[in-house]
């Protein structure tokens, strides 16, 4: 699996509040990015715990017989409220949105959930899969302000493991990104980098987003692209 990423600060912004996790284990891969809300003036950290939060959550998750997805998201609230409280600041200055894939190597099958904006879309097995947020302008669903299963968009999906795309963004760049073209956008992004050695990859998403097309853009940026293909 090839696994490429990059974050960077918006122009002109004090501080990064974007948040970006990728753990790869013998049994599953999981892939973690959220964004804190810019009102909230702890947000950086709360973005930071989330990813946290979801790695403490998908290790405990896994030790259970009965793996509900409504059990794992209760999960991923409740780590990221200690870690929250444990700290000096109010869940409401950490509010953050959360998004994430799991991917299990055993059952083959992936797990998508998204709380608040940005992008999740797999592919494979011909069929494209995404979730895109269509919060509402002056509310977004977030960890510290949601505590309904209801707030999540949760797939669960068959994949094949030497055969498939997953791409995380943060709104960032989603919101950019035209509508229906979001899988053409991830192609074109595995097509560049397949001329480039692994080594430079990273480097070549990291200037993507630094030089972002999109005119008088602010926001913090975070990607995350994987894939295998067949030869």
């Amino acid at each position: 699996m090839d696994v490429h990423s990059a974050i960077v600060k918006g122009p002109q912004k004090d501080k990064l509040q974007d948040a970006l996790g990728i753990i790869n284990l013998k049994h599953y891969n999981l892939f973690i990015v959220a964004d804190g809300l810019g009102s909230s003036k702890n947000s950086d950290y709360g973005a930071k715990k989330a990813v946290v939060a979801v790695e403490k959550a998908v290790k405990q998750w896994r030790k259970l017989e009965k793996k509900d997805h409504r059990v794992l998201v209760q999960l991923i609230h409740f780590y990221w409220n200690l870690l929250i409280n444990d700290s000096d600041f109010e869940k409401k200055d950490c509010l953050t949105t959360c998004l994430f894939a799991y991917i299990d190597k055993t059952s083959k099958k992936v797990l998508l959930g998204q709380l608040g904006d940005g992008l999740l879309l797999i592919k494979s097995k011909g069929v494209t899969v995404f979730d895109k947020s269509t919060d509402d302008y002056n509310f977004t669903k977030s960890l510290g302000s949601s505590k309904s299963y209801s707030d999540w968009n949760i797939k669960n999906i068959n994949y094949d493991p030497n055969d498939f795309i997953l791409l995380i963004t943060t709104d960032g760049i989603s919101e950019d990104l035209v509508e229906n073209k979001e899988n053409e956008f991830a192609n074109s992004l595995i097509h560049e980098m397949l001329k480039l050695n692994r080594n430079k990859r990273n480097n070549y998403l990291k200037q993507l987003l630094v030089n972002w097309p999109t005119k008088f853009h602010t926001d913090d940026k975070t990607i995350c692209i994987a894939w295998k293909k067949k030869r």
